[in-house]
Protein backbone atom coordinates (compact mmCIF):
# COMPACT_ATOMS: atom_id res chain seq x y z
CA UNK A 1 0.00 0.00 0.00
CA UNK A 2 1.04 3.20 -1.09
CA UNK A 3 0.90 7.06 0.94
CA UNK A 4 0.77 9.14 -1.89
CA UNK A 5 1.17 13.27 -1.46
CA UNK A 6 -0.91 15.39 -4.25
CA UNK A 7 1.45 18.01 -6.04
CA UNK A 8 -1.27 20.52 -4.80
CA UNK A 9 -0.32 19.79 -1.20
CA UNK A 10 1.80 23.02 -0.85
CA UNK A 11 -0.52 25.27 -2.23
CA UNK A 12 -3.66 24.12 0.21
CA UNK A 13 -4.10 26.53 3.26
CA UNK A 14 -4.75 24.36 6.33
CA UNK A 15 -0.35 23.15 4.93
CA UNK A 16 0.84 26.97 4.60
CA UNK A 17 -0.54 27.71 8.09
CA UNK A 18 1.55 25.09 9.94
CA UNK A 19 5.54 24.87 10.95
CA UNK A 20 7.51 23.14 8.26
CA UNK A 21 8.63 20.67 11.20
CA UNK A 22 4.80 19.82 12.41
CA UNK A 23 4.12 18.98 8.56
CA UNK A 24 6.92 16.78 8.08
CA UNK A 25 5.41 15.19 11.71
CA UNK A 26 2.27 14.83 9.64
CA UNK A 27 3.89 13.22 6.69
CA UNK A 28 5.48 10.70 8.82
CA UNK A 29 2.96 9.98 10.93
CA UNK A 30 0.82 8.93 7.28
CA UNK A 31 3.19 6.79 5.98
CA UNK A 32 3.63 5.05 9.54
CA UNK A 33 0.01 4.55 9.55
CA UNK A 34 -0.01 3.21 6.11
CA UNK A 35 2.21 0.74 7.03
CA UNK A 36 0.56 0.29 9.76
CA UNK A 37 -2.73 -0.64 7.89
CA UNK A 38 -1.11 -2.70 5.49
CA UNK A 39 0.43 -5.15 8.10
CA UNK A 40 -3.28 -5.18 10.05
CA UNK A 41 -5.26 -6.92 6.89
CA UNK A 42 -2.69 -9.79 6.81
CA UNK A 43 -2.47 -9.86 11.61
CA UNK A 44 -5.06 -7.59 12.70
CA UNK A 45 -3.05 -7.56 16.29
CA UNK A 46 -0.30 -5.87 14.01
CA UNK A 47 -1.49 -2.14 14.28
CA UNK A 48 -4.47 -0.87 16.66
CA UNK A 49 -5.23 1.47 14.12
CA UNK A 50 -4.49 4.43 15.92
CA UNK A 51 -1.66 6.73 17.72
CA UNK A 52 -0.83 7.12 21.67
CA UNK A 53 0.95 9.39 23.24
CA UNK A 54 4.17 6.83 22.92
CA UNK A 55 3.74 6.84 19.30
CA UNK A 56 3.52 10.45 19.17
CA UNK A 57 7.06 10.63 21.13
CA UNK A 58 9.27 7.92 19.17
CA UNK A 59 7.94 9.78 15.69
CA UNK A 60 9.71 12.67 17.56
CA UNK A 61 6.59 14.87 17.65
CA UNK A 62 4.94 16.66 20.22
CA UNK A 63 1.83 17.50 21.75
CA UNK A 64 2.04 21.02 20.67
CA UNK A 65 2.47 19.85 17.15
CA UNK A 66 -0.01 17.51 17.59
CA UNK A 67 -2.41 19.87 18.59
CA UNK A 68 -1.88 22.15 15.74
CA UNK A 69 -2.70 19.04 13.21
CA UNK A 70 -6.05 18.71 15.13
CA UNK A 71 -6.58 22.41 14.74
CA UNK A 72 -6.04 22.10 11.03
CA UNK A 73 -8.30 19.05 10.33
CA UNK A 74 -5.12 16.53 9.64
CA UNK A 75 -5.67 14.50 13.04
CA UNK A 76 -8.28 13.30 14.64
CA UNK A 77 -9.27 11.27 17.54
CA UNK A 78 -9.81 7.90 17.46
CA UNK A 79 -10.52 5.25 20.19
CA UNK A 80 -8.84 6.70 22.62
CA UNK A 81 -5.51 8.18 20.45
CA UNK A 82 -5.66 9.69 16.86
CA UNK A 83 -5.13 9.05 13.61
CA UNK A 84 -4.41 10.77 10.33
CA UNK A 85 -6.68 12.80 8.39
CA UNK A 86 -6.33 11.95 4.59
CA UNK A 87 -6.93 15.53 3.28
CA UNK A 88 -8.75 16.05 -0.22
CA UNK A 89 -5.99 18.24 -1.88
CA UNK A 90 -3.22 17.48 0.38
CA UNK A 91 -2.68 13.66 -0.41
CA UNK A 92 -4.83 10.48 -1.57
CA UNK A 93 -6.08 7.63 0.72
CA UNK A 94 -4.44 4.53 0.35
CA UNK A 95 -6.23 1.90 -1.23
CA UNK A 96 -5.73 -1.66 0.21
CA UNK A 97 -5.20 -4.40 -2.46
CA UNK A 98 -7.69 -7.36 -2.66
CA UNK A 99 -6.27 -10.62 -2.23
CA UNK A 100 -7.18 -10.97 -6.19
CA UNK A 101 -5.23 -8.19 -7.36
CA UNK A 102 -2.41 -9.48 -4.64
CA UNK A 103 -2.72 -13.23 -6.86
CA UNK A 104 -2.52 -10.86 -10.41
CA UNK A 105 0.49 -8.89 -9.29
CA UNK A 106 1.97 -12.15 -7.93
CA UNK A 107 1.13 -13.83 -11.58
CA UNK A 108 2.56 -10.53 -13.98
CA UNK A 109 5.86 -10.90 -11.70
CA UNK A 110 6.43 -14.39 -11.95
CA UNK A 111 5.14 -14.37 -15.62
CA UNK A 112 7.72 -11.45 -16.55
CA UNK A 113 10.36 -13.05 -14.55
CA UNK A 114 10.13 -16.13 -16.69
CA UNK A 115 9.96 -14.38 -20.17
CA UNK A 116 12.94 -12.26 -19.10
CA UNK A 117 14.72 -15.50 -18.23
CA UNK A 118 14.09 -17.32 -21.29
CA UNK A 119 14.89 -14.20 -23.88
CA UNK A 120 18.52 -14.03 -21.73
CA UNK A 121 18.90 -18.07 -22.66
CA UNK A 122 17.65 -17.22 -26.30
CA UNK A 123 20.23 -14.71 -26.54
CA UNK A 124 23.25 -16.35 -25.38
CA UNK A 125 22.75 -19.53 -27.51
CA UNK A 126 22.39 -17.21 -30.79
CA UNK A 127 25.82 -15.94 -29.03
CA UNK A 128 27.18 -19.24 -29.34
CA UNK A 129 26.35 -20.25 -32.63
CA UNK A 130 27.07 -16.99 -34.13
CA UNK A 131 30.78 -17.19 -32.77
CA UNK A 132 30.97 -21.00 -33.96
CA UNK A 133 30.09 -20.23 -37.14
CA UNK A 134 32.80 -16.94 -37.58
CA UNK A 135 35.20 -19.79 -36.11
CA UNK A 136 34.22 -22.41 -38.77
CA UNK A 137 34.49 -19.56 -41.23
CA UNK A 138 38.23 -18.58 -40.30
CA UNK A 139 39.24 -22.03 -40.62
CA UNK A 140 37.81 -23.31 -43.72
CA UNK A 141 38.11 -20.09 -45.48
CA UNK A 142 34.41 -20.47 -47.26
CA UNK A 143 31.82 -17.74 -47.90
CA UNK A 144 28.92 -19.67 -46.98
CA UNK A 145 30.00 -19.18 -42.93
CA UNK A 146 29.55 -15.67 -43.56
CA UNK A 147 26.16 -16.30 -44.94
CA UNK A 148 25.23 -18.86 -42.03
CA UNK A 149 26.33 -16.34 -39.38
CA UNK A 150 24.20 -13.18 -40.91
CA UNK A 151 21.61 -15.70 -40.80
CA UNK A 152 21.64 -16.61 -37.39
CA UNK A 153 22.18 -13.28 -36.61
CA UNK A 154 18.66 -11.79 -38.03
CA UNK A 155 17.46 -14.68 -36.10
CA UNK A 156 18.48 -14.05 -32.77
CA UNK A 157 17.90 -10.37 -33.23
CA UNK A 158 14.10 -11.60 -34.60
CA UNK A 159 13.77 -13.61 -31.14
CA UNK A 160 15.64 -11.04 -28.70
CA UNK A 161 15.59 -7.56 -29.68
CA UNK A 162 11.86 -7.35 -29.85
CA UNK A 163 10.38 -4.67 -27.07
CA UNK A 164 9.53 -6.39 -23.62
CA UNK A 165 7.70 -5.06 -20.48
CA UNK A 166 10.97 -5.12 -18.44
CA UNK A 167 13.35 -3.61 -21.63
CA UNK A 168 16.07 -6.01 -20.72
CA UNK A 169 16.57 -7.23 -24.50
CA UNK A 170 17.90 -4.01 -25.71
CA UNK A 171 21.27 -4.57 -27.58
CA UNK A 172 24.36 -2.29 -25.80
CA UNK A 173 25.82 -0.16 -28.51
CA UNK A 174 28.81 -0.95 -29.73
CA UNK A 175 32.16 1.73 -28.66
CA UNK A 176 33.84 3.04 -31.07
CA UNK A 177 36.96 2.12 -32.22
CA UNK A 178 39.53 4.45 -30.95
CA UNK A 179 41.85 6.74 -33.32
CA UNK A 180 45.51 7.01 -32.40
CA UNK A 181 46.05 10.95 -31.56
CA UNK A 182 47.42 12.64 -34.16
CA UNK A 183 49.88 15.38 -32.87
CA UNK A 184 49.07 18.91 -33.98
CA UNK A 185 51.36 20.21 -36.28
CA UNK A 186 52.81 24.35 -36.25
CA UNK A 187 51.59 24.08 -40.16
CA UNK A 188 48.44 22.48 -39.15
CA UNK A 189 48.34 25.21 -36.26
CA UNK A 190 48.61 27.52 -39.02
CA UNK A 191 46.16 26.47 -41.41
CA UNK A 192 43.48 26.29 -38.96
CA UNK A 193 44.11 29.81 -37.32
CA UNK A 194 43.93 31.89 -40.62
CA UNK A 195 40.92 30.02 -42.04
CA UNK A 196 39.25 31.12 -38.53
CA UNK A 197 40.93 34.71 -39.42
CA UNK A 198 38.06 37.12 -40.53
CA UNK A 199 40.51 39.09 -42.64
CA UNK A 200 42.78 38.27 -45.89
CA UNK A 201 46.08 35.92 -45.13
CA UNK A 202 47.27 36.10 -49.01
CA UNK A 203 48.30 33.82 -51.56
CA UNK A 204 50.13 30.50 -49.96
CA UNK A 205 53.59 31.05 -50.26
CA UNK A 206 53.91 34.95 -50.92
CA UNK A 207 55.27 37.30 -49.01
CA UNK A 208 52.26 38.05 -46.88
CA UNK A 209 51.11 34.75 -46.35
CA UNK A 210 55.26 33.40 -45.27
CA UNK A 211 55.87 36.13 -42.60
CA UNK A 212 51.91 35.65 -41.55
CA UNK A 213 53.22 31.79 -40.96
CA UNK A 214 56.36 33.06 -39.19
CA UNK A 215 54.91 35.33 -37.03
CA UNK A 216 52.47 32.54 -35.74
CA UNK A 217 55.08 29.98 -35.31
CA UNK A 218 56.96 32.84 -33.22
CA UNK A 219 53.90 33.24 -30.64
CA UNK A 220 52.76 29.27 -30.66
CA UNK A 221 56.61 28.33 -29.36
CA UNK A 222 55.19 29.38 -25.96
CA UNK A 223 51.69 27.55 -24.88
CA UNK A 224 50.89 30.33 -22.38
CA UNK A 225 51.45 32.79 -25.41
CA UNK A 226 49.48 30.67 -28.15
CA UNK A 227 46.25 30.43 -25.58
CA UNK A 228 46.31 34.59 -25.17
CA UNK A 229 46.55 34.60 -28.87
CA UNK A 230 43.70 32.38 -29.46
CA UNK A 231 41.38 34.37 -26.86
CA UNK A 232 42.37 37.08 -29.21
CA UNK A 233 40.92 36.11 -32.47
CA UNK A 234 37.77 34.96 -30.56
CA UNK A 235 37.63 38.58 -29.48
CA UNK A 236 37.99 39.90 -32.77
CA UNK A 237 36.11 37.80 -34.56
CA UNK A 238 33.07 38.58 -32.30
CA UNK A 239 34.19 42.27 -32.99
CA UNK A 240 33.87 41.94 -36.77
CA UNK A 241 30.68 40.08 -36.18
CA UNK A 242 28.87 42.48 -34.57
CA UNK A 243 30.25 45.56 -36.65
CA UNK A 244 32.20 47.12 -34.37
CA UNK A 245 35.17 47.16 -37.46
CA UNK A 246 33.95 47.29 -40.37
CA UNK A 247 34.82 44.54 -43.37
CA UNK A 248 37.04 47.19 -45.16
CA UNK A 249 39.06 47.76 -42.03
CA UNK A 250 40.37 44.28 -41.28
CA UNK A 251 44.21 43.71 -42.15
CA UNK A 252 45.70 41.13 -43.20
CA UNK A 253 46.61 38.59 -40.84
CA UNK A 254 50.20 39.12 -41.24
CA UNK A 255 49.91 42.90 -40.52
CA UNK A 256 47.59 42.03 -37.75
CA UNK A 257 50.10 39.46 -36.14
CA UNK A 258 52.59 42.00 -36.28
CA UNK A 259 50.78 44.99 -34.88
CA UNK A 260 47.39 44.43 -33.18
CA UNK A 261 46.75 40.99 -31.72
CA UNK A 262 48.33 41.65 -28.00
CA UNK A 263 46.09 44.53 -27.72
CA UNK A 264 42.74 41.93 -28.53
CA UNK A 265 44.04 39.46 -26.22
CA UNK A 266 43.56 39.33 -22.05
CA UNK A 267 46.07 40.59 -19.85
CA UNK A 268 48.87 37.57 -19.04
CA UNK A 269 48.33 36.41 -15.72
CA UNK A 270 51.64 37.04 -13.71
CA UNK A 271 52.58 33.78 -11.57
CA UNK A 272 52.29 34.22 -7.80
CA UNK A 273 55.58 33.29 -5.73
CA UNK A 274 54.76 31.55 -2.46
CA UNK A 275 56.72 32.69 0.37
CA UNK A 276 58.77 30.41 2.02
CA UNK A 277 59.16 31.00 5.73
CA UNK A 278 62.75 30.84 7.30
CA UNK A 279 64.05 31.09 10.85
CA UNK A 280 65.00 34.98 10.26
CA UNK A 281 61.37 35.69 8.03
CA UNK A 282 58.70 38.27 10.31
CA UNK A 283 56.32 35.43 10.61
CA UNK A 284 58.67 33.26 12.42
CA UNK A 285 59.26 35.88 15.03
CA UNK A 286 56.10 36.94 15.27
CA UNK A 287 55.56 33.47 17.03
CA UNK A 288 59.05 33.03 18.30
CA UNK A 289 60.13 36.53 19.77
CA UNK A 290 58.00 35.95 23.06
CA UNK A 291 60.04 32.84 24.23
CA UNK A 292 63.88 34.35 23.01
CA UNK A 293 64.64 34.20 26.64
CA UNK A 294 63.70 30.50 27.12
CA UNK A 295 66.60 29.25 24.85
CA UNK A 296 70.50 29.55 24.49
CA UNK A 297 72.01 31.82 21.71
CA UNK A 298 75.09 30.06 22.48
CA UNK A 299 76.62 28.99 19.52
CA UNK A 300 77.53 29.61 15.27
CA UNK A 301 75.95 28.36 12.06
CA UNK A 302 79.50 28.86 10.43
CA UNK A 303 80.85 26.58 12.41
CA UNK A 304 78.19 23.83 12.58
CA UNK A 305 76.82 24.27 15.54
CA UNK A 306 74.11 26.43 15.70
CA UNK A 307 72.40 27.79 18.71
CA UNK A 308 69.01 26.47 20.04
CA UNK A 309 67.62 29.97 19.68
CA UNK A 310 68.46 29.34 15.50
CA UNK A 311 67.15 25.38 15.99
CA UNK A 312 63.79 26.30 17.28
CA UNK A 313 63.39 29.22 14.68
CA UNK A 314 64.03 27.15 12.31
CA UNK A 315 61.80 24.22 13.09
CA UNK A 316 58.88 27.01 13.40
CA UNK A 317 59.61 27.64 9.95
CA UNK A 318 59.36 24.54 8.84
CA UNK A 319 56.23 24.11 10.50
CA UNK A 320 54.54 27.06 8.96
CA UNK A 321 55.86 25.86 5.26
CA UNK A 322 54.63 22.28 5.99
CA UNK A 323 51.20 23.99 6.89
CA UNK A 324 50.65 25.79 3.84
CA UNK A 325 51.75 22.84 1.39
CA UNK A 326 49.14 20.14 3.09
CA UNK A 327 46.38 23.37 2.59
CA UNK A 328 47.31 23.75 -0.98
CA UNK A 329 46.57 19.63 -1.16
CA UNK A 330 43.73 20.01 -0.25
Amino acid sequence: MWFIVDDQMADDRRIRRLPLATVGLWVKLCVIHSKGVSMQAKDPAAYPGHFDKLDLKDAGGTMKQLQQLIDSGLMEEHDGGWRPVYAEGICKEPKMLTEEQREARRKAGSKGGRRKAANQKAKQSSSKLLDDCQADGEQNGSETAGETSGNLLDDGQAKTWHKTDTYTDIPSPTPPTSQPKQTDTPDAGFDRFAEAYPGSVGAKGRKTEAEARALYAAIAGNPVQLARLQAALRRYKHAVNDGQIRSGHIPRLNTWLRDQWETWAPEPITPTHQHKHTWTCEHVHQLMDPHEDEYDHTGSLRDGHPSEWWKACQACADELNNQETSKEKQ
